[in-house]
């Protein structure tokens, strides 16, 4: 396979993973603001719902309730006023309902359907929060609709005046509706919900078309970008330098041996940890320890089995640590670890986790291997180089007192 076939394979991939990253992006943003223009139109409603209902109380029906004996006006109440002039919003803006659905309504055109009940009986039962409003859809295709919902409750004792007995309700309003339907209610009782229905198919459509002009727009910059990297980069060096530029960064910051960073890239990090710990204000430590009686190992069982017992304790190591943390190989047989985020209790239970790791599982051809450990948490004063004699000290110490064992390193002066 040819340099330049290589590079235009990666230069594929990093577009088609952009394309797609952009176009999941996109999507989920345009859709995003699809649903929220339908909440939007739908709070509208409600709250033009609830002011009409509000205006008709409080400015309409005082001035006719005088002729109720002579007649009764549904345009008087307020649940009919709102509901008749929401439905005129039917002919410019299709699809959009306003409904006060009942359980057992005066007006049978108010009666609720099955999903209504539904939600009616999920207030009645505690199911939903009487003090906040019910959101879901129903429908499939250009039907779909987001509704929102509120619990219709009889606080008012005038309400049973209408509504208790066919023998209260005004003799005018028996006459339109009847003594069958709308009788019954209680004080506190949730009889029914006021639901407004928006249609979501006509802004998921345009969110549709918008995001099928934008990836069109982003295939033809693509290609075109595509096409001037080509003509513009070679192909005989991209490629080439950047397998260079990782060998030279691999020699640069790890040991060869056990693959985990050396002292001079510890130093960098455990640098950087300090400052971006001190931002934070949180905690950082480091574990220091080597293997005991190392040079026993290379003189009874050779340097290679010595080698051995080093890769295997990095890689023991290694399946401890969390990605955030850090393992480099300081000299010899020694070892230290960088626990960022961690206070001094964590960080010895994570020495004494890597202890038991090492001594608990015997090495090829040598056996059991323990080793000494010094753990110090830094206390945001000092540098880096006396935390780490702090932690250096601590082993010594483990190692005086025995070896296989972890040391909390004292505090500095």
């Amino acid at each position: 396979m040819s340099l330049r076939l290589k590079f235009n394979l990666v230069l594929a991939c990093v577009l088609l993973v952009a394309a797609a990253g952009t176009g999941l992006y996109v999507h989920r943003f345009l859709q995003k603001t699809a649903i929220e223009e339908v909440q939007h139109n739908s709070q509208l409603m409600m709250h033009a719902a609830m002011a009409i209902r509000d205006y008709t109380t409080e400015l309409v029906k005082p001035h006719l309730d005088v002729t109720l004996a002579e007649q009764f006006l549904p345009q008087t109440v307020p649940a009919f006023a709102a509901t008749e002039t929401l439905r005129r919003l039917q002919s410019r803006f299709p699809g959009y309902e306003y409904k006060e659905a009942v359980l057992n309504p005066t007006n049978l055109r108010d009666r609720a359907n099955e999903w209504e009940e539904r939600i009616i009986k999920d207030f009645r039962d505690g199911r939903a929060d009487l003090k906040k409003e019910v959101t879901g859809e129903v429908g499939e295709g250009m039907h779909r609709t987001l509704y929102v919902a509120r619990p219709i409750t009889i606080k008012q004792p005038q309400c049973l005046a209408c509504h208790s007995t066919p023998a209260a309700a005004p003799p005018t309003m028996l006459k339109i509706y009847g003594d069958k339907n709308g009788f019954g209610w209680q004080m506190n009782e949730t009889i029914g919900i006021q639901v407004v229905r928006v249609p979501m198919f006509y802004p998921l459509e345009k969110a549709r078309t918008t995001f099928n002009t934008v990836m069109t727009a982003l295939a033809g910059s693509f290609l075109l970008l595509f096409a001037v990297l080509n003509l513009s980069l070679s192909s005989l060096v991209i490629e080439p330098m950047a397998r260079l530029n990782r060998k030279l960064e691999d020699l640069a910051t790890k040991d060869f041996l056990t693959d985990l960073v050396n002292r001079r890239k510890f130093f960098e990090r455990l640098e950087a940890e300090m400052a971006d710990t001190r931002i934070k204000k949180s905690s950082l430590s480091v574990v220091m320890f080597d293997i005991d009686f190392f040079k026993r190992i290379n003189d009874t069982f050779g340097h290679d089995s010595g080698d051995v017992v080093l890769k295997a304790t990095a890689l023991r190591v290694r399946e401890l640590l969390r990605s955030s943390d850090c393992a480099a190989r300081f000299g010899g047989e020694e070892f230290i670890l960088l626990l960022k985020e961690t206070p001094v209790d964590a960080a010895m239970a994570m020495a004494e986790a890597v202890r038991a790791r090492i001594a608990g599982v015997p090495f090829d051809s040598v056996g059991h291997v323990s080793a000494s450990f010094g753990v110090a948490t830094w206390n945001q004063v000092e540098d880096a180089h006396a935390l780490i004699k702090r932690a250096d000290t601590a082993l010594y110490v483990a190692k005086s007192s025995g070896r296989n064992c972890v040391v909390q390193a004292k505090d500095a002066l």
